[in-house]
């Protein structure tokens, strides 16, 4: 049936559309100049591994015993000992394990106590046990191993909720719900657009590797000795007191777009660039590198843009691995490492590394089992968590790695032992969200024991 649009409808439609484009934040939903929380300045950098990161090849379990289990169900996918990196110390399960060959950085910084392996974790709606999972006795996340709805319940951390808030979405929402504002935005999405920064009153600011996009419709300045750009501005500066709502609020989210844009560009331009060097950028790095350098210039720039918490998005593809995955893995696992090693060395120029803090997140982990060439879709998996407020170690409860096994759904397929909601709110919890608001931010946290990990200090 047709339904026609009242005034008030299309209005907020459109209203809603020009919000939505990159660099537009309404100006009725300015963002937190100070968080809750404690002083100074945070980040959080989410580092996004697309297609389902194989978290058996990055943490190998090297105990005699431990090593053979693994062995035995990895086939031919399974590392040799002997290339895997030693990590210090040994997890709750009493093992010894090693981080991919291709991570010596990140090695390094696990060993030096600045980065925390967090175990076997995934998306949960209660704790569940095999029997629970395979019976479906109790809710489980829907279409479980499929692409796109597990990486949206890994960026909501509310997967029974047909609602495509973001976790870090839904902890601007609750700044600006505690009458915060922000001089640009408390979620910044560098390497693209995620459900993770997406809330209900805010969206993410969208920055791309050289500073703010540059907004066409009043620039060339050249144009006919810049008689369009005059006119252009304007018509926007009259449209600002338009009595026509749709005209007015375009107007204002133009003008707090250019504004951004300025602010923007004039803090990058006056803070200069980092000395750090990052790496080049390489054909199939989704320019990572990049994306984490500019991410380092904001947070340099921080005291000239005046925010003291931002959220920030990158990411990297080509871990659905389905064929080719040891070579495959062994390229992305090797930018990974030294593209974030630089990003640290950056934070430890500019004074940061305390106050931020990079976290990763992949669709789901993959089977232990091979299919010939390569892993399938699986569910739980290990994360890294990176900075100088880390408590380096081992958090979560390590699987048990035998096929068939306490954690086997089936082939392989490890039923998560941590909720992403325990893991999220550990993140949230040391970026400023208070105790009694966690709840709010994550709606599954009060069905767990443990809400805090304690993988930050």
């Amino acid at each position: 049936m047709r339904k026609d649009l009242s005034r008030r409808d299309f209005l907020q439609m459109s209203a809603g559309a020009l919000a939505t484009s990159s660099v537009f934040t309404l100006a009725g939903t300015r963002e937190s100049r100070s968080a809750t929380g404690p002083s100074g300045y945070r980040a959080l950098v989410c580092l996004m591994l697309n297609g389902g990161n194989d978290g058996h090849n990055l943490i190998v379990p090297l105990t005699g015993s431990a090593y053979s289990t693994y062995a035995a169900g990895r086939g031919d996918l399974a590392l040799s000992s002997s290339s895997v990196l030693p990590l210090n110390g040994t997890a709750g399960n009493g093992v010894t394990y090693g981080i991919h060959p291709s991570c010596p950085e990140l090695r390094a910084l696990f060993n030096s106590g600045k980065a925390a392996v967090v175990a076997n974790v995934g998306p949960l709606v209660q704790p569940t046990t095999l029997a629970q999972a395979k019976a479906g006795s109790i809710p489980l996340p829907p279409q479980l191993f499929s692409h796109y709805n597990q990486s949206t319940e890994w960026q909501t951390a509310y997967p029974q909720s047909l609602q495509q808030y973001g976790w870090g979405g839904r902890v601007a929402d609750l700044f600006v719900s505690k009458g915060m504002a922000a001089n640009l935005s408390f979620n910044i999405a560098v390497g693209g657009a995620s459900t993770w920064q997406q809330g209900q009153l805010t969206n993410p600011y969208t920055l791309g590797t050289s500073g703010a996009p540059s907004l066409n419709a009043a620039g060339n300045s050249f144009y006919r000795n810049g008689l369009r750009q005059q006119a252009t501005q304007a018509l926007l500066t009259q449209a600002a007191s338009d009595p026509n709502l749709l005209v007015s609020t375009a107007s204002s989210i133009f003008q707090n777009a250019a504004s951004k844009v300025t602010l923007v560009n004039n803090a990058l331009s006056a803070v200069g660039d980092l000395t750090t060097v990052f790496p080049a950028a390489q054909s199939n790095d989704w320019g990572l590198s990049q994306q984490l350098h500019e991410v380092a210039r904001v947070i340099k720039a921080q005291s000239q843009i005046g925010d003291t918490r931002q959220l920030f998005f990158v990411q990297i593809g080509g871990f659905d691995t389905h064929s080719g995955q040891l070579a495959t893995q062994s390229t992305l696992l090797g930018y990974v490492s030294q593209y974030v090693n630089a990003f640290w060395n950056a934070m430890g120029e500019i004074g940061m590394q305390n106050n931020v803090t990079l976290f990763t997140m992949s669709d789901f982990g993959r089977t232990l089992t091979s299919n010939g060439n390569g892993a399938d879709h699986g569910w739980g998996n290990h994360h890294l968590v990176l900075g100088g407020a880390v408590v380096g170690g081992y958090y979560g409860t390590m699987p048990d790695l035998t096929l068939g096994g306490a954690n086997d759904m089936g082939q392989g397929r490890l039923l998560p032992t941590t909720s992403a909601d325990q893991y999220a709110a550990t993140l949230a919890a040391w970026f400023g969200v208070g105790s009694a608001d966690l709840g709010t931010v994550f709606p599954n946290l009060a069905n767990f024991p443990v809400t805090n990990l304690g993988f930050l200090g």
